[in-house]
């Protein structure tokens, strides 16, 4: 894979970098993404049942039972090169942001540090009465949702449920870091969840160089300066070799 001179430079030069990931990074580990067609996580399973607050309240033995399954799940698969390729930016470049709307914690597990979390983690609980956040124990789950410590309310998983609004110092954050930086890379994204789907385009209008990975086209092929379509892992390796290790200058 090729790249022009001035990608190569952007990403080079920019003092602030800002890697934006959604469903289609993951997927490469195994993560089934919410929007594919046949492979969809909810062809087989209906939101309203397991993702809302009313779902949760109504039954909510089934919906812990349910997440208690994607727990399992994500926690034997592993993060895959695009997810280490992004950590190792990190620790490369002087300020680099990693903002995802991922819940799988893949990054972290990376190596990235200081991960904004849009819609969340799969890793933590919260209460359903006050927002008392806690770690999940992976190690003794339990059937049932536990109380809270702190006042007793059930636990559920600190995830953001259709209807619910992000959180608001995450997307805070995420909006402030989208603003001010230099390029933002946009990584398997499907450009079709907002309010987290708007942080490219605000990038871009505050002069951001935009660049898009994406296995298929979206909404956003139009305003990005560059368009890869390839898998992520491919396309960051690539990327990595032709901005860290060729001979064009800077």
């Amino acid at each position: 894979m090729k790249f022009n001179e001035t990608v190569i430079k952007r990403l080079r030069q920019a003092e602030t970098i800002v890697f934006f990931t959604g469903a289609g990074i993951s997927q490469e580990s195994g993560i089934p993404t919410f929007r594919d067609g046949a492979k969809s996580l909810w062809k087989d399973f209906d939101p309203d049942i397991y993702a809302s607050v009313n779902g949760f309240d109504n039954d909510p033995s089934k919906v812990w039972q349910w997440y208690a399954e994607r727990r399992q799940q994500v926690r034997v698969l592993e993060p895959n090169r695009a997810h280490f390729i992004i950590a190792d930016w990190q620790h490369k470049a002087p300020h680099v942001t990693v903002i995802t709307q991922n819940i799988d914690g893949f990054h972290q597990r990376a190596g990235s540090q200081n991960v904004i979390e849009l819609h969340g983690s799969i890793a933590r609980n919260q209460c359903r009465k006050n927002g008392h956040r806690f770690p999940h124990d992976f190690d003794h789950p339990t059937q049932q949702p536990p109380n809270c410590p702190e006042c007793n309310s059930l636990l559920r998983p600190d995830v953001v449920w259709f209807g619910e609004n992000l959180p608001e110092e995450a997307y805070s954050q995420a909006e402030m870091k989208s603003f001010n930086c230099d390029v933002l890379v946009s990584i398997g994204c499907s450009m079709e969840v907002f309010p987290a789907a708007s942080l490219p385009y605000n990038a871009a209008r505050c002069g951001a160089y935009l660049i898009q990975i994406n296995t298929q086209a979206t909404d956003l092929d139009t305003v990005a300066e560059c368009n890869f379509q390839g898998k992520a892992s491919e396309v960051l390796s690539a990327l990595w070799c032709a901005v860290w290790n060729s001979d064009v200058e800077a």
